[in-house]
């Protein structure tokens, strides 16, 4: 049975996939930019998309089978507060006029804060098939900070 706690958990990482995903959004509908960096952040923005669907696959298969454990080793006020940090970005992205290098910027940051925040380092299962896709989730973030320092600077 999945508790309350881990319940609420789940649902937060969860949203901060979907916040993440909703700002790369943004910024592949920038008319400003070049159509192949629109590209590039819908692209991301889809395999922000495919993160969040696993932590709510997650989720239906820890209701649904008494059998699936997980652990989860942090607070939901961190998750919380890192929701809402996402909320203001994407505000203050919204209120600026954003270059296509500022953007990689704004992006490289959150990739790199997801990272620092070690929330998927704290998920905890024995289930094979999730470990799977909890490191999916994993090297997709380590794939996105890397790919946008590198066009910050130029390199592709």
């Amino acid at each position: 049975m999945l508790s309350s706690k881990m319940d609420n958990l789940l649902v937060n990482l969860a949203k901060i996939e979907r916040g993440i995903s909703r700002i790369y959004e943004y910024l592949s509908k920038q008319e400003a930019f070049t159509p192949p960096v629109r590209r590039f952040w819908k692209a991301i923005m889809e395999e922000e998309e495919v993160h969040e669907k696993i932590f709510k696959d997650i989720r239906e298969r820890a209701r649904a089978d008494d059998s699936f454990e997980i652990e989860i080793g942090t607070d939901l006020d961190e998750l919380k507060a890192f929701v809402e940090k996402l909320n203001v970005l994407l505000l203050d992205i919204k209120k600026s006029n954003v270059s296509e290098s500022e953007a990689y910027s704004f992006g490289a940051t959150i990739e790199a804060e997801i990272d620092e925040a070690n929330f998927l380092k704290r998920v905890k299962t024995k289930d094979p098939e999730m470990s799977k896709m909890l490191n999916r989730i994993d090297s997709g973030t380590q794939k996105h900070r890397v790919m946008m320092v590198n066009y910050l600077r130029g390199i592709s």
